[in-house]
């Protein structure tokens, strides 16, 4: 059993409520900035890490979905909403069902629910950039904010391209479809346009709601698979509609 590592974090505001925000493969808690703003208004004190092997927190043993849940909840409990984008999708429903308690509501984005289909969708994407520019991402993704394109440009030079690979490599097999199916707390589940490319498909999304009145399912038409920097106008109003409710 690989030891737990401490986390680095980026916290934004002050609010009396508390939101965890958990980045995807290689990204970093940095990339959360616009989503952590927009909770600030709503009254959260954010608090996004850079997972093991990920932005400035340390490497540690293995890179296994059982060990990235593990430094995850060396944070604490207790969080009022739960956020997790793709491999942090992922990990966030690990933490939950480890944790009772762990959170009041969860967010997942796009999540990697299973290895074949996250091997899947890496192997149809764009090749991974060893020498990452700003101007080779914001190519890639012309809808992002510029702020979005320099700070994951940081986050891939910080990881590098064989995090990816090495995540793929120690943490499969893994499965959280099922932990997502027997949530016990509010569940927004969130998939991209399919025809973007998509971890979680309106078949799956429907699935999910039809088997646990906790889950509702949105997919996000014209929104790529970081629907939080492709369209963050309508991923931010179905977060503080979830959280308003």
């Amino acid at each position: 059993m690989t030891q737990p590592v401490a986390l680095s974090t980026t916290v934004w505001g002050e609010g009396p409520r508390r939101a965890l925000l958990l980045h995807g493969l290689t990204s970093a808690g940095s990339t959360w900035w616009r989503v952590a703003e927009g909770l600030n208004e709503l009254g959260f004190t954010a608090v996004a890490p850079d997972l093991r092997a990920h932005g400035t927190s340390p490497a540690g043993d293995d890179l296994s979905i059982e060990s990235y849940r593990d430094d995850v909840l060396l944070l604490g409990g207790g969080w009022d909403l739960l956020v997790g984008h793709s491999l942090g999708g992922a990990v966030a429903a690990a933490a939950a069902t480890a944790q009772p308690g762990f959170a009041g509501r969860i967010v997942l984005e796009d999540p990697a629910i299973d290895s074949d289909r996250t091997a899947r969708f890496l192997a149809e994407g764009p090749e991974p950039l060893a020498h990452p520019t700003v101007e080779a991402i914001a190519a890639e993704n012309p809808h992002w904010h510029p702020h979005d394109v320099e700070l994951k440009v940081e986050a891939l030079l910080q990881c590098g391209p064989e995090v990816s690979d090495r995540t793929m490599a120690d943490a499969s097999p893994w499965d959280v479809w099922p932990a997502i199916l027997n949530s016990v707390i509010p569940l927004l589940l969130l998939g991209a346009d399919p025809s973007l490319g998509t971890l979680v498909s309106p078949t799956k999304g429907a699935e999910a709601e039809s088997e646990n009145d906790m889950i509702d399912f949105v997919s996000l038409e014209g929104a790529g698979h970081s629907m939080h920097r492709d369209a963050y106008d309508r991923f931010f109003a179905l977060v503080r509609g979830f959280v308003e409710r």
